[in-house]
């Protein structure tokens, strides 16, 4: 097990920083060739190798804000990362993968989630996180509600995989909803008020 660099500290997960070594020396790649991991991602078409996972590791380090998620006994679960960064609209795509299907603790993906939200809107600037998901995750789109993601909108027949066709969501977080969700909370923007 390899320890990565903690850069936003977590309550059940931390957001760790990857490295090349990690990529080259982990079993991260593996994650993309399990059916139930891969089952709503346009992963697991083609088999994923250490070398693919190394080359995106290379590509997507240059390209977002990426980070590994790992448990408290430093265990890599996932990643999350921020797309498609645009500071003039202030907008940015959001992408969780968790490693394994069957987790323990179901809330480790929702506490990275709100974490990296958290850090986008309030380290980065961001007023809009948007996130695309199979319609089959609604009840995940649920959970995300809690930290402030709403449904935007329903896309026929836009997940297309084999012989699936399928709708998709988007949902989206909106600082205005982010605030109200930290301020009823007894917080102020990643803060709490006794500190802001």
């Amino acid at each position: 097990m390899m320890k990565l660099d903690v850069f936003i500290e977590g309550e059940t997960i931390d957001l760790c920083i990857p490295t090349l070594e990690f990529a080259e020396k982990s079993d991260w790649y593996k994650w993309f060739n399990h059916p139930h991991t891969t089952q709503f991602l346009e992963h697991g078409v083609f088999p994923n190798t250490k070398e693919k996972q190394i080359a995106f590791f290379k590509q997507a380090i240059e390209e977002r804000l990426l980070f590994i998620i790992t448990n408290k006994e430093h265990e890599a679960i996932g990643s999350t990362s921020l797309m498609d960064i645009n500071y003039k609209t202030r907008s940015a795509g959001l992408g969780v993968v968790i490693g394994s299907f069957f987790r323990k603790n179901p809330l480790e993906a929702l506490e990275a989630v709100a974490r990296i939200t958290e850090h986008a809107f309030v380290k980065l600037g961001m007023e809009r996180i948007e996130a695309g998901q199979h319609i089959k995750l609604i009840p995940w789109s649920h959970r995300m509600s809690l930290i402030g993601y709403r449904l935007e909108g329903i896309f026929k027949n836009s997940f297309i995989k084999g012989i699936e066709k399928a709708d998709t969501i988007r949902i989206t977080a909106h600082l205005s909803d982010y605030q109200k969700i930290i301020a009823s909370r007894g917080g102020y923007m990643g803060l709490p008020k006794k500190y802001a």
